[in-house]
């Protein structure tokens, strides 16, 4: 059954700098993964991985991150903000890796010294967890104040508060990182038919709903693919209910 399959979820730590707080965050959340059962996790530290920094993408890709990511069922990122984005050398680290994310969870957790607790650099990470064909869940970790947050020795204060929080954001990876490792594994995209529509590529198209006249939410692409012919075709389609 799918609650006896074990999960691979690794811990990103993704800035290098010295003094950093967020190492703190990091290895408090690789504890508690370690508390749950059938879940394994590491921790991945770029300040570790040698990366050329006069080329990008998947030329520079480091070998052990590459088998890492490809071994992963999941992913949590734990990233500080800085200047409202986010370190410059994860994104460099994470661009190294494209098919190794594809259809895999991921959770995002953000590092601030301020009040926001990293909420605009989960915002502008988004976008790229998408590019990488990573699935965000809906949960976030946010760590306010984080030099407030642990003692001398790296232990978290107010540790029920976070175990708490972080219940509900794991409970929503596991569940989401188990159901796309089943659909990995179970669930081809080659269609077999000659004609059949591609569900996974319809997308709302504001564009087009503005000249038809209709909600951009309400109308979609309706992607369809010849594959005898190789003709792929994406029709505006209003559905039913708003036509009425």
């Amino acid at each position: 059954m799918m609650s006896d399959v074990s999960l691979f979820i690794p811990v990103i730590l993704g800035t290098p700098r010295k003094g950093r707080q967020s190492e703190h965050v990091a290895k408090f959340i690789v504890e508690q993964i370690a508390t749950r059962d059938r879940l394994e996790t590491e921790l991945v530290d770029i300040r570790n991985i040698a990366i050329a920094t006069d080329d990008a993408g998947e030329p520079i890709k480091d070998p052990q991150f590459s088998a890492t990511m490809e071994q992963a069922d999941g992913l949590i990122i734990v990233a500080p903000e800085y200047n409202h984005g986010y370190p410059g050398l994860l994104k460099h680290v994470l661009d190294t890796c494209l098919k190794e994310y594809i259809h895999k969870a991921v959770g995002l957790c953000g590092v601030s010294s301020g009040s926001f607790g990293g909420t605009r650099v989960i915002q502008n990470l988004l976008p790229v967890m998408r590019e990488l064909g990573l699935m965000t869940i809906f949960y976030d970790l946010n760590f306010s104040n984080v030099q407030q947050l642990f003692d001398e020795s790296g232990n978290l204060i107010d540790k029920p508060t976070y175990i708490r929080r972080m219940s509900k954001f794991m409970d929503e990876l596991v569940w989401m990182s188990t159901v796309l490792k089943y659909g990995r594994r179970e669930v081809s995209l080659e269609k077999k038919d000659s004609i059949e529509v591609n569900t996974h590529a319809n997308k709302p198209c504001p564009e087009i709903a503005t000249r038809m006249g209709a909600d951009a939410m309400d109308t979609v692409l309706e992607v369809s693919n010849n594959t005898q012919t190789g003709e792929i075709k994406a029709t505006p389609v209003i559905p039913i209910l708003q036509r009425e």
